[in-house]
């Protein structure tokens, strides 16, 4: 199947036509210099006239035009030969400078090293060997996903429009390579260069940042490669039912994950830090249980941040009160006004506030309400939307209760879907129990994994046993394991797991979660 190549083959010609001129201008050189050492006349040693036959002419010019310089043959020369011999020198070495000259110009032309890059990126796809996904969009979300499903032995394929950010995945230490290409994702034929057709690809993440980028890359890919999984991100509500028509098998939305969180923390707070530490990425830990106060809430900006929180979190005893200059009608509870503004703040009551969200579109704004508000109202809880990571160490400093960072909630939902499935089906059955089931497993998760960083994977089985025994035979070979289970699915039917003495079947799949030694020796084990 053809699903790249065509840069090569685009590249030779361009610069076969490109070298056209300076490639005349040298084979007629060396012509001009090989016909003169034929007709030019000579003497042998005898004195007898000769002349260089066209074999002797082609051999000595050969070494001539390089200014090797290996001596007068068959014969020392005759003044009129040496002087012929000069004028090819000069001949030759300025048509060497000449096409040397014009080939270094051709590689640096723009469209030559496009065509290179092209035909690199194209080289680099069909040599993967292992199951692969192609993302769109190399910015804060993009960068963490290749980030960590490298550090899963997972390639990734870039494509990415801005060319700053194309380079950086060169510069970025990624566990694998990662072929890169400057090129608009929206493009069918750069999704094609991609691999998008190629037979390991195992999905398409559409994570540009452009709602209707998105929906095109998801268009593209649902008619050129149908078998091929496609999840989208998207900011806008009103793009939702688009994406879903275009073909996107899972829709990410940021704002929503985040109220979805918010709503967890605030019925199941001890749900909440499991939450946070299995999707964590890579350095997340079981964290002290915080609730989260209700009662009377300020939004600081009509945001979609802040139409998701309150959609989500209706029911939950929380009295929004918005602050912002260009609110909409469907906006209760409006104070016009810029949340920057101590005087503002003081005229929304922020002394009878329980919990401030920061919830503008601009990082610097948000800052600069949150640092208000601590001077304020130093003991109310702040969250503040974070939506470049680079400002995360200013950030850190803020006091803020929580950051609500856009890029690592696509991330996270992106790695959800994509390293553990299972967890997406886990955390919804975790959601409809209550608080103490919650408490529970939280408890039970410290005890055998302690402050190690959770991971969490999918276990195959062979055989009928319980978890007591499955964890018995690998301690048998490893030594002590910290791993608890979390949910079992038997032909589509999803269970929670409420203790070890679970009955497992052989091709049951068992979701786990643990320490990263305890994911390798349960994985070795299984592929024994």
């Amino acid at each position: 199947m053809n699903y790249g190549g065509a840069g090569a083959r685009h590249s030779l010609f361009v610069l076969l036509r490109r070298m056209r001129t300076p490639l005349v201008v040298l084979i007629l050189a060396y012509a001009v210099a090989v016909l003169g050492f034929v007709l030019v006349p000579g003497l042998t040693p005898e004195g007898r006239p000769w002349r260089m036959d066209f074999l002797h002419a082609t051999y000595f010019v050969s070494f001539l035009g390089t200014t090797i310089g290996l001596g007068e043959i068959p014969y020392p020369f005759s003044p009129a030969q040496r002087l012929w011999g000069t004028v090819s020198i000069y001949l030759t070495v300025l048509a060497w400078l000449y096409s040397i000259g014009a080939l270094l110009n051709i590689l640096q032309d723009p469209l030559m090293r496009r065509l290179l890059a092209v035909s690199r990126f194209e080289r680099q796809v069909r040599r993967l060997h292992e199951p692969f996904y192609i993302l769109c969009g190399y910015d804060d979300a993009g960068r963490r996903v290749t980030r960590e499903l490298c550090a899963d032995d997972i390639p990734v394929v870039v494509l990415e429009q801005d060319a700053g950010l194309s380079d950086a995945v060169e510069v970025d230490q990624h566990a694998l390579p990662v072929p890169a290409l400057q090129a608009d994702a929206s493009d069918p034929q750069a999704l094609l260069r991609a691999g998008l057709r190629h037979p390991l690809c195992q999905g398409v993440l559409a994570l540009t940042g452009n709602d209707a980028v998105n929906t095109k890359v998801a268009l593209s890919a649902r008619l050129l490669a149908p078998g091929v999984k496609v999840l989208c991100a998207v900011h806008q509500h009103e793009w939702h039912a688009r994406m879903k028509l275009a073909g996107a098998d899972a829709l990410i939305n940021p704002f929503d994950s985040f109220a979805e969180r918010m709503a967890i923390a605030l019925a199941q707070p001890s749900l909440h830090v499991i939450y946070e530490a299995l999707t964590a990425q890579r350095h997340g830990v079981m964290l002290d249980v915080n609730p989260l106060p209700r009662g009377r809430w300020l939004l600081c900006g009509w945001t979609p941040l802040s139409r998701a929180l309150r959609h989500r979190l209706r029911g939950f005893d929380i009295d929004f009160h918005v602050i912002d200059t260009n609110a909409d009608a469907s906006c209760d509870h409006l104070l016009r006004g810029c949340a920057t503004d101590a005087g503002v703040l003081r005229k929304a009551q922020i002394e009878d506030a329980q919990l401030l969200v920061a919830a503008t579109d601009d990082d610097i704004d948000n800052l600069a309400i949150a640092v208000a508000a601590r001077q304020l109202a130093p003991d109310l809880p702040v969250v503040v939307r974070r939506t470049q990571s680079r400002n995360a160490v200013v950030f850190r400093e803020s006091g803020a209760r929580l950051v609500m960072a856009t890029g690592y909630m696509v991330a996270t939902e992106v790695l959800r879907h994509t390293r553990a499935p299972l967890l997406a089906q886990f955390l919804q059955l975790a959601a409809r129990q209550d608080e103490a089931w919650a408490a529970a497993l939280l408890q039970r998760l410290r005890e055998r994994v302690g402050d190690s960083i959770l991971e969490s994977w999918a276990q195959s089985l062979r055989q009928a046993q319980t978890f007591a025994e499955l964890r018995a035979r690998v301690e048998a070979q490893s030594g002590p394991q910290s791993a608890v289970p979390l949910m079992r699915l038997r032909q589509g039917d999803a269970v929670l797991v409420q203790g070890e003495d679970i009955e497992l079947l052989p091709d049951d799949l068992l979701l786990m979660t643990g320490c990263a030694r305890s994911r390798r020796q349960f994985r070795a084990w299984a592929r024994r």
